[in-house]
């Protein structure tokens, strides 16, 4: 299925994400990075899109592996070094253990399978970070959302389907886990440890 432009290349993607996030891209990564522990030998990125992440472990000694259905943001990964691979993880017959899971801006593409993704994690790391928008365009009304909505196909169709921060912490609750929220913003960050 034809993916929309915003991931068609990851000099656009970086583009178009730098002006929903009105310049602040980069501090979504900056946040997260900031809770990965000292101790950390190895991280697990799903739907890393970006490479952010990935080179903040490279620089560090962390040894970083990323899952992505985007075969050009893979293959640009790739051409840097990294250990990326094309997944939907959804089709893993098991996920690998690590010291630490992180999904940003991508847990929306599961829906009701969050929770049960939330889960898997947990049982394979120490560590799982959560970085989720709560405020988007797709979930406003008239042109504006429909154009979003429309622009939102990661490359299995469009999806209309976004969290606001009630329906997060509503599917966090329903895990009966103990959850950190680090910032509530345009995206919240939570950590979950065992």
């Amino acid at each position: 299925m034809k993916q929309s432009i915003i991931y068609s290349n990851i000099y656009i993607y970086r583009l178009l994400m730098n002006v929903l996030y009105f310049g602040q891209y980069k501090k979504r990564f900056k946040n997260v990075v900031e809770l990965i522990q000292p101790n950390t030998n190895s991280v697990i990125e799903l739907c890393f899109g970006d490479t952010f992440i990935a080179k903040y472990c490279q620089s560090n000694g962390i040894g970083w592996k990323g899952f992505d259905l985007n075969e050009k943001f893979v293959a640009s990964a790739i051409h840097l070094g990294l250990d990326a691979y094309v997944q939907d993880i959804m089709l893993l017959p098991e996920f690998p253990k690590c010291h630490t899971y992180i999904i940003t801006g991508s847990l929306y593409h599961f829906k009701e399978k969050s929770a049960e993704l939330i889960h898997k994690l947990m049982a394979v790391s120490e560590q799982v970070i959560i970085s989720e928008p709560i405020k988007n365009l797709s979930t406003k009304k008239g042109l504006i959302g429909f154009i979003a909505r429309k622009s939102g196909n990661a490359g299995k169709g469009t999806e209309a389907f976004r969290f606001d921060e009630t329906s997060f912490l509503q599917m966090m609750d329903s895990l009966h886990i103990h959850y950190k929220v680090i910032s509530i913003d345009k995206d919240i960050l939570i950590q979950i440890k065992k």
